[in-house]
């Protein structure tokens, strides 16, 4: 049994009896070892605790339902994972199927291979793909709940920061004692250097953000794009838009970022939420989503900015029953509508705000808990604006560290070894001018909390990062719990719905003259025809009236349900007892039967001298001819006259 290959970013069900699942990774060069990791995430994306995620050194999820089986290296390398889908529980929205090398990169790895199957060996899912590069860790594809069952995607995203890099991006706490020692090259150890060439930054270089840009929302994934867009028909001229007209043959796929827009006249009532790709509306939040979605989308629209996340849109194209159609698949990077605005404001101060890295856990929270319990939200979690700051102590010989701190006061630190790895780049920045601002989130109660930072350190900073313009975020309206509050009239012309895009018309070429012979493929080229007119009406070499081909078609018809025709535009005679031309695949011939005027095309590809005709004889022509439909080489060297052979052909337009 061949089991559905998946392209990038497409999905398919697993069957309802699949309830032992085997992942198997896989990968070409045989003298690589890759290990298999899986992450078990909540609706946020992240892990529920660190114990969610399983790999070589924590083999098992607790509730015992997904496990590392093991690796293997040589000719048909692969690494394991089995999940019992019975047993994950509840609050367990997707499994992330992950790989990881400690030595190379998966570039190095050649052809790289998801393969799904039951406990019975049946294939219930493939992807492959060739696409890494200089990654470290692989993320291969999903296996997520939809509705009562559960359905495998195939993701195929890399990661160059390796397995903890990814493991950090899901919610895994990283001990700061398994990074790399500091110092160890980059911008490590020479600040003074790379300040001589920076401009200093006073409070008059803060930067304005103009209305009607981009506001990305905070808690977006990360590169992952976490929420599937129900795609609705009328959608899919939109998305096809943003294609190239001539797409490959195996998709594409896009990854742009999207806007999303408030639409109370959308189909989903006052709080409907519209999802633009370059103007266009390419589908709508589901109806539960639109009214979680609506405060911190308002917000910003109140504010003069638009809503912007990542996204990702794979398409292709395929022979339908009524022609071109095309199939395709929108996610988004939407995470959870809480985590979609920081907590605070942005600092007062001037200051950059550092790219995300890997997540790392503050120190000393406890000592702050008066500070850290007024920023700790009704849920227990938010996101925010945290700054870093060199603290270095007068007394002693202790030496300086990282302080951290929310909207100014100290609410933590780093280890001192951590402090190294950012302190030269903060050194750096305030001689221009500019307080280290980064990610943070906080975790708490009314008891206890707890901070997590995410920027790079100094050995990962870019000079844009070092020298480069400050990035800052805007600053937002005040939160206005009565959503209908929010004021909008900045940006009106944004809230203009825009309607779905009509179907292209399909362009049908001229009809060729009478006894014309085109030659034209279905079902991805795997099926070739082709058809002779005979006045009104083009006879072909479909062998019934049960598909998309008739033997019988009007041009109207006919031309409506097929991409490309090619035209016979040149004949040559054929010595039907001798000539080799007419062993080729796909040689065409037209040749009288009586009055009768046919065509045949040769499907053969080994080249038997029988060969493998199909003509345009129909099944009522066939009660007076010696043959049908189809035919061997001797019926039609038999019985034809005048055969010639279709030496040039033109695409007809």
């Amino acid at each position: 049994m061949t089991p559905p290959m998946l392209s990038k970013g497409q999905n398919a069900p697993l069957p309802e009896d699949a309830k032992h699942i085997a992942v198997v990774l896989g990968w070409a060069e045989p003298n690589f070892e890759m290990a298999a990791s899986a992450l078990l995430l909540g609706a946020d994306n992240k892990v529920r605790s660190d114990a969610d995620f399983v790999f070589y050194n924590q083999p098992e999820s607790s509730d015992g339902s997904v496990r590392f089986s093991g690796s293997t290296t040589g000719q048909g390398a692969r690494a394991r994972i089995t999940v019992d889908l019975t047993s994950v529980p509840s609050d367990v929205h997707a499994i992330a199927l992950a790989g990881s090398v400690t030595a190379g990169d998966f570039g190095a790895l050649g052809e790289l291979a998801l393969d799904i199957t039951d406990e019975t060996g049946r294939p219930l899912a493939r992807y492959a793909t060739r696409d890494a590069s200089t990654e470290s860790a692989f993320v291969f594809g999903e296996i997520y709940r939809r509705g009562n069952g559960w359905k495998i995607r195939a993701i195929g995203q890399g990661w160059e920061s390796g397995l903890a890099g990814l493991a950090t991006d899901f919610g895994v706490s990283i001990d700061d004692s398994n990074e790399e020692n500091a110092g160890s090259g980059g911008f490590g150890s020479k600040p003074s250097r790379q300040s001589s060439s920076a401009a200093p930054v006073g409070p008059a270089a803060s930067i304005e953000h103009p209305r009607g840009s981009s506001y990305r929302l905070w808690g977006e994934a990360r590169r992952w794009c976490d929420y599937e867009l129900n795609l609705e028909k009328q959608y899919l001229p939109a998305v096809r838009s943003l294609f190239p007209a001539n797409m490959s043959d195996d998709g594409s796929v896009l990854t742009p970022d999207v806007q999303l827009v408030p639409d109370p006249g959308g189909p989903h009532g006052p709080w409907s939420i519209s999802v633009r790709a370059k103007g266009q509306t390419i589908g709508y939040l589901d109806p539960d989503n639109g009214p979680r979605w609506a405060g911190p989308i308002r917000r910003i629209i109140a504010s003069g900015f638009v809503p912007t996340t990542a996204a990702r849109i794979w398409a292709n194209e395929y022979d339908g029953w009524d022609g071109p159609e095309l199939r395709a698949g929108v996610q988004i990077a939407l995470g959870e509508p809480t985590l979609a605005i920081p907590l605070n404001e942005p600092p007062a101060q001037p200051y950059t705000l550092l790219p995300r890295s890997a997540i790392m856990q503050v120190t000393k929270e406890n000592e702050h808990f008066d500070v850290l319990r007024n920023h700790v939200p009704p849920n227990g979690h938010g996101l925010l604006f945290v700054t870093l700051v060199e603290n270095v102590p007068t007394v002693g010989k202790a030496k300086a560290h990282v302080e951290v701190r929310i909207d100014d006061q100290r609410v933590g630190q780093l280890t001192p070894q951590m402090s190294q790895r950012y302190l030269p780049m903060i050194q750096h920045l305030r001689a221009r001018g500019l307080t280290t601002a980064c990610w943070g989130d906080i975790k708490g109660s009314a008891v206890a909390a707890k901070v997590r930072i995410d920027g790079i350190k100094a050995n990962e900073a870019t000079p844009a990062v070092l020298n480069g313009p400050p990035v800052t975020v805007a600053r937002l309206c005040l939160a206005n719990p009565d959503l209908n509050r929010y004021d909008l009239t900045l940006m009106r012309s944004l809230l203009t719905p825009v309607p779905p895009i009509p179907p292209t018309p399909t362009t049908i070429p001229k009809e060729p003259s009478d006894s014309s012979i085109v030659r034209f493929e279905k079902g991805g080229g795997r099926y070739h025809y082709i058809a002779t007119r005979r006045g009104d009406s083009w006879e072909t070499t479909a062998t019934g009236d049960w598909g998309s081909i008739d033997e019988v078609m009007s041009w109207t018809n006919l031309a409506a349900r097929v991409r490309t025709f090619r035209i016979a535009t040149q004949w040559s005679p054929v010595a039907p007892r001798r000539d080799p031309q007419v062993r080729a695949h796909l040689a065409v011939v037209r040749f009288t039967i009586g009055d009768r005027y046919l065509a045949a095309i040769n499907v053969c590809t080994d080249g038997r001298a029988e060969g493998n005709w199909y003509t345009t004889i129909t099944d009522r022509a066939e009660r007076t001819l010696p043959f049908g439909d189809y035919a061997r080489w001797q019926d039609i060297a038999e019985h034809g006259s005048h055969i010639q052979l279709a030496t040039g052909w033109s695409e007809l337009t």
